[in-house]
């Protein structure tokens, strides 16, 4: 009995087909084709090639190799790609030290440029090409103060008067006698005007050296208002209010100078007017220097208007030669009415009754007082109240600190201003008015090459400057501004 055995026949997964038919590609060239798959053509007795394993084992090792040949041309492109790689970087890296941030990574200081050094800010020069407005406006007690003798509601009598000296073409020496802000300056400038015409309110504040031959020839410097018909001082406060009426009369007499054969013509249009404030508070010797000017020869050079709260502190010989004229202070209703005409003239209602006599009597009949109490009481409140606070005297507070800055613009003076500024702003007094009066008077202390940069500053300051108590740092940053410039204008003085 015959037992048949199946041939064994290889799996087919240890032969790939790619190699499979490279074994037939070459049985083809060989002109042979093995249907068992026998390389030699040899028949099997068991139908299939002897050569099965020996075909199958070269398979596998060309498999091999294969694999390994492309795995070695697979390294191959990737060294090319990494050497073309590594060529780049070196490229990129030598371009890139020749830059001025790749120079800090190596050890050592930084080879770069120093960068220029910026240049310092030059303020003058800014503030001399920007667009200032050269001008201040005016309180209200100096915008409406009457323009001629015809416009004085109260004191007309004594308007009266000035007028007749000028319709007479009389020019006396006067002395107005009278409390304070009774109206003494007013009719002052209202007489000036009639009769030199509106070039007497043309006013600027200089400041004008004089020489002083004494022991050693000195210069000293007042701070002076004047026109082209006259000239302000104020012989109380002036510590050199000597010297300066001196220089003063001086001049005003070379300058009218006339000739004998032409002194009959009239030249009272070139005369000038010296009008002295505070002239009962000056010193004795001041008043006996009056004394000299009226009774010599300079009295036809310049006349003098005098002004003072109290004629019986004034030597008699000066009194015998002047026109005295006795100006009251106004009454409650007088008071009322210039307090509410000055309101009205701004373009707005008049405050109530009740309100402006509590102006009037709080004021003391001081007419100039009582209108700048109303304009301090409308920037603090519009419209007004009845139990509104009422701001008085703080005009004479503020001129009081102004002469203490400008006598002493050392640091240490902010301190004791500190204190003022807070009780002005507790009082209610807009600090508005507080920076536009001290610009005021520190004009007057300056020359005409610093008054550009007050007027920038004060205009700088003005719209920056904060409402109520918090107002007090920017207005001491304003005084210590003004006093590094007044000390720049003043090399000639020496301040701690």
């Amino acid at each position: 009995m015959v037992v048949l055995r199946a041939p064994i026949v290889p799996s087919t997964k240890w032969f790939p087909q790619r190699d499979f038919a490279a074994s037939q590609h070459r049985s083809r060239t060989n002109g042979s084709y093995d249907l068992n798959g026998n390389g030699r053509g040899t028949p099997s007795p068991f139908g299939l090639s002897q050569t099965t394993t020996t075909t199958s084992s070269s398979a596998v090792s060309r498999q091999s190799s294969g694999t390994l040949s492309v795995g070695s041309s697979k390294r191959s492109d990737a060294s090319g790609t990494t050497t073309a790689s590594m060529r780049k970087f070196t490229e990129n890296r030598r371009k890139s030290e020749s830059q001025a941030w790749f120079l800090c990574m190596r050890k050592g200081a930084c080879k770069t440029k120093k960068s220029p050094e910026r240049s310092t800010f030059n303020e003058a020069a800014f503030i001399e090409k920007a667009i200032v407005v050269e001008s201040l406006r005016q309180f209200w007690a100096d915008k409406h103060r009457p323009a001629s003798l015809n416009g004085f509601t109260c004191h007309k009598q004594e308007a009266q008067i000035l007028k007749q000296l000028v319709i007479d073409n009389i020019s006396p020496h006067i002395l107005f006698t009278g409390p304070s802000g009774s109206g003494k300056k007013a009719l002052t400038m209202a007489y000036l005007r009639e009769t030199y015409g509106d070039s007497s309110w043309e006013i600027s504040h200089d400041l004008r050296y004089f020489q002083v031959q004494e022991k050693k020839p000195i210069q000293v410097v007042v701070p002076l208002t004047s026109s082209a018909q006259h000239v302000e001082l104020n012989v109380q406060l002036e510590a050199n209010a000597r010297y300066a009426l001196m220089g003063l009369v001086r001049e005003i007499n070379n300058e009218n100078a006339i000739a004998p054969e032409v002194s009959t013509v009239n030249f009272k249009a070139n005369h000038k007017v010296i009008v002295l404030y505070g002239v009962d508070k000056a010193a004795e010797h001041i008043q006996h220097l009056i004394k000299w000017i009226i009774m010599d020869c300079y009295s036809e050079a310049c006349k003098l208007i005098l002004c003072c709260e109290n004629d019986a502190a004034v030597i008699e010989s000066v009194k015998n030669r002047c026109k005295v004229i006795k100006v009251d202070a106004p009454v409650t209703h007088e008071v009322n009415y210039g307090s509410s005409y000055s309101d009205s003239k701004e373009g707005r209602l008049r405050p109530p009754m009740s309100f402006a006599n509590k102006i009037a009597i709080k004021s003391k009949q001081n007419l100039r007082k009582a209108i700048m109490g109303l304009e301090a009481c409308k920037a603090h409140n519009y419209p007004f109240g009845d139990d509104q606070p009422i701001p008085l005297g703080w005009e004479e507070v503020l001129l009081e600190l102004a002469a203490e800055i400008l006598a002493d613009p050392s640091p240490k003076r902010l301190f004791f201003i500190r204190g003022k500024f807070q009780k002005l702003l507790v009082d209610f007094v807009h600090p508005k008015l507080i920076l536009l009066k001290l610009v005021e008077q520190f004009l007057k202390g300056l020359d005409g090459s610093t008054k550009r940069e007050l007027y920038y500053w004060h205009a700088y300051y003005e719209k920056r400057l904060p409402a109520g108590a918090s107002a007090l740092l920017k207005l001491e940053e304003f005084v210590a501004k003004f006093m590094s410039i007044y000390r720049k204008s003043s090399n000639n003085r020496q301040y701690a």
